[in-house]
């Protein structure tokens, strides 16, 4: 069994940022084909395109998959753009 951290747990049992954007500025999507684990990623930005206003995911996989992206949501809302973008799986880690 999996020995995950209380903060992991905190995001796959509360996750933030849940859902959809009407009408986002865009649109990601990815998947692991081995685990099943799918995720879209919507995000809205600033009238300048320069900031990351909001963003929300839907997911479907494992509790770890759940709360990285919830932990993602997190890490971007407010940032600029190019900041946003640069953010990795070590980041989330």
């Amino acid at each position: 069994m999996w020995d995950y951290t209380d903060k992991v747990m905190e995001h796959f049992l509360h996750p933030r940022n849940v859902g959809d954007i009407e009408d986002p500025d865009g649109v990601g999507e990815v998947g692991n084909i081995t685990c099943g684990d799918a995720l879209k990623l919507y995000i809205k930005l600033d009238a300048d395109k320069q900031r990351v206003v909001d963003v929300k995911f839907q997911t479907f996989g494992c509790a770890s998959a759940i709360a990285s992206a919830s932990a993602l949501t997190e890490m971007a809302k407010g940032k600029p753009l190019a900041e946003a973008a640069a953010l990795t799986n070590q980041d989330i880690a």
